[in-house]
């Protein structure tokens, strides 16, 4: 049966963002031997001013080299203690995301079994059309009888429509593909992309912290946290947005679900529904779309809690390509 998420996708991403500091090893050494030139060239620098009596003694700046090459030294340490905050944030939006996803998932199924006795049923309509078009093969013999087959192909006629509606309910169940294709998508692509840009920013942290220690470089250290906890908010927000727009989807199922019950128990509402699928299923189609869309704004809403840049114009970039791909797919 077809799921509206995936939930292993999302234990998968949050035990792969809680192993990311096993990546911290890449470049760990580099960044301590950059770390050490830089802490040289600033002692240097400072004992030179010091000399030529342009600047007095002062031991408070000189210990912040020191802080920062523990924090390079000490690396996978400094990243578990930024991640706990993080890790209490996302626990805690995950907990009302399981409150939610639960009762959708459980909607969204009960609407796929209604869905497949509407297709029983005009599959079941489609193979007496079948049986009397087979009969009208034959028109030729009842002709000789003396038998009028009007009758007949008025009622043709009606199972013709029958076999156009068919076709327009199965080309409906393939928007619906496509578009929950789309809200799963856009749901996936945000914890994928904290993933690479957390891995990114754990390898290349380093270099940030060592080039700090130069005082032309001394914010950088500060613009890597930043860019850090934001990426580290991701799971939390997107698990929040979800939430949110669970509550819009699950209105949309249970429009629909009394819709394709009404259908059910009505050949004339069915009949006009197989042929025009409105009502609860465009306001479903509608929210997951809603939904799918808001995950891509969690980049930019991050952005609001711990301000930094770069980070958020490289997501719009890729969820303005996925956006554009996501417009081709459904036209």
């Amino acid at each position: 049966m077809r799921e509206l998420i995936d939930q292993a996708v999302f234990e998968l991403f949050d035990e792969l963002f809680g192993h990311i500091q096993e990546l911290v090893g890449v470049f760990l050494y580099d960044a301590q031997a950059l770390c050490a030139v830089c802490m040289l060239l600033y002692f240097g620098l400072e004992a030179y001013k010091m000399m030529a009596g342009d600047a007095r003694l002062r031991v408070i700046p000189l210990l912040r080299p020191f802080a920062l090459t523990l924090v390079v030294v000490f690396w996978p340490a400094f990243i578990d203690t930024v991640n706990m905050p993080l890790q209490v944030v996302n626990h805690q939006a995950k907990g009302l995301y399981a409150s939610q996803v639960d009762q959708v998932e459980d909607l969204h199924r009960e609407r796929l079994a209604l869905v497949d006795s509407v297709a029983r049923q005009l599959t079941e309509s489609s193979a007496e059309f079948e049986r009397i078009e087979a009969e009208a093969s034959d028109a030729s013999w009842y002709e000789t009888m003396g038998i009028d087959l009007q009758p007949l192909f008025d009622k043709m006629k009606g199972y013709y429509l029958m076999l156009l509606a068919k076709l327009h309910f199965a080309a409906m169940m393939v928007v619906e593909w496509c578009v929950l294709t789309v809200f799963q998508c856009c749901a996936y692509i945000v914890y994928f992309l904290q993933i690479v840009f957390a891995g990114i920013l754990v390898i290349l942290g380093p270099f940030s912290f060592a080039l700090s220690v130069l005082p032309g470089f001394k914010d950088a250290y500060l613009t890597w946290i930043a860019r850090y906890i934001s990426v580290g908010l991701y799971s939390g927000l997107g698990y929040l947005v979800m939430s949110i727009s669970f509550v819009l989807v699950k209105f949309g199922l249970m429009k629909e679900i009394d819709v394709l019950r009404a259908v059910l128990s009505d050949p004339e509402l069915f009949m006009a529904y197989v042929s025009f699928p409105s009502g609860g299923i465009s306001f479903y189609l509608v929210s997951l779309l809603v939904g799918g869309l808001s995950m891509l704004t969690v980049p930019v809403i991050s952005t609001w809690i711990v301000r930094t840049t770069g980070v958020s114009a490289a997501v719009g970039t890729v969820a303005g390509g996925a956006a554009r791909a996501a417009g081709g797919m459904l036209k």
